[in-house]
């Protein structure tokens, strides 16, 4: 006789977690290969006994709008920076908050700084595409590197990627970096939010020319003037909200090679200060890094649910149930979920305590996924920093 209906449930969900465990067992492999693998990972290399000697001119753009608290310690770090031939240019992008004049301070009257402002974002321009462009017209240097104003450079990050840079034969080199975290909600959600980001774009992948994929992280890419030149730079993307990615993208096209990788030693990023702007930043991107397609966004949402939310609500209904298959495979998910976390910790160097607050992370992208999902379907303008995007 065929089972009860509570009977049939309880096989069915069993059998969906014992894929999930099959799933996280995978993840957690990948992730701990991920820690070793030197294709992928550039690392903070000390100085040649001899001197660092010459090199490419490198010219650091910073954009900043309304970035006071934080273009001081960026402009610091690129100051810091051990490589010789560098000039840094801050274009204040109309800030209202004193960013120009931190930026001036910080930068201690040197003149290899030069601080500009930018002129009214003019029809089809993205903010950022509109800022870089105005600023890399001014710059002076054989390599050009793009960073945000919210990154804060290792002394010897320009030496390594120049350096990375010419041994691969680059036309752009985009890393991702740490994560800086201060507050509770921080710690909770950027290692979720921004590991979903992480993750949904495999080094293996991105760095395959055969493959389909690519991607750049805005907060650090370095190109070649030549390289940056030849496919019309940012004027090229100037109407993308992921200009970043459309950049890449925009090199693949040209024929050119593009590379991304960790480096978690070489800078440090604080993206957001507080939960609503963490929710908000990151509902502004995530509809159209999923190419504006609801069906993705929905079906992103459901299996973050299904892989990270379920096991806790079948661990729960398993031990109501007194069911051991439950809970059995309910706890395999959740400690391997807990595997996975803690070595992305270690690799980003997070405090691996708030791994126990995965749950909640996840919880709050999910929400972010279906946010961003119901703006892009509704057509809701985005603003950021005071301004539509």
């Amino acid at each position: 006789m065929p089972g009860s209906p509570l009977d049939v449930g309880v096989v069915a969900i069993s059998a969906l977690l014992a894929l999930v465990n099959l799933l996280w067992l995978l993840l957690w492999v990948v992730a701990w290969r991920a820690l070793g693998d030197a294709r992928y990972v550039l690392r903070a290399e000390p100085p040649p006994a001899a001197g660092v000697g010459s090199g490419p001119r490198v010219s650091v753009i910073i954009p900043a709008r309304n970035e006071a608290g934080s273009i001081g310690k960026a402009v610091r770090s690129v100051m810091a920076q051990d490589w010789p031939e560098l000039e840094l240019i801050v274009i204040d992008d109309n800030s209202t908050d004193g960013t120009g004049e931190e930026a001036t301070e910080a930068a201690g009257g040197s003149g290899r700084f030069k601080l500009l402002t930018g002129t009214p974002l003019p029809e089809g321009w993205m903010g950022k595409c509109w800022a870089l462009w105005q600023a890399q017209r001014q710059a002076t240097g054989e390599v050009l590197l793009f960073v945000d104003a919210d990154v804060k450079l290792a002394p010897e990050t320009v030496r390594c990627t120049v350096r990375a840079l010419e041994e691969r034969g680059l036309d752009l080199l985009s890393l991702w970096g740490d994560w800086l975290v201060g507050s509770f909600w921080e710690r909770v959600a950027q290692p979720v939010v921004g590991g979903f980001v992480r993750g949904a774009h495999p080094l293996d992948r991105v760095n395959d020319p055969e493959q389909p994929e690519v991607f750049a992280n805005g907060q650090f890419i370095m190109m070649p003037r030549a390289s940056y030149d030849a496919f019309g730079g940012h004027e090229a993307v100037r109407g993308e909200v992921l200009e970043d990615v459309r950049l890449a993208q925009a090199v693949r096209d040209a024929g050119l090679k593009g590379g991304l990788f960790l480096a978690p030693e070489l800078f440090a990023v604080r993206l957001y200060t507080s939960l609503r702007d963490l929710w908000f930043g990151s509902v502004k991107n995530f509809y159209h890094g999923m190419n504006q397609r609801p069906g993705v966004a929905l079906a992103a949402a459901a299996f973050i649910s299904t892989t990270t939310l379920l096991p806790w609500a079948t661990l729960a209904t398993g031990a109501a149930l007194s069911s051991p298959w439950l809970v059995g495979l309910s706890l395999g998910c959740v400690v391997q979920m807990f595997i996975f976390r803690y070595i992305q910790d270690r690799l980003f160097h997070m405090n691996p305590w708030y791994g126990v607050t995965h749950p909640l992370g996840t919880a709050i992208l999910v929400g972010i996924i279906l946010h961003s999902a119901w703006r892009g379907v509704r057509g809701a303008k985005t603003s950021w920093k005071g301004r539509p995007v």
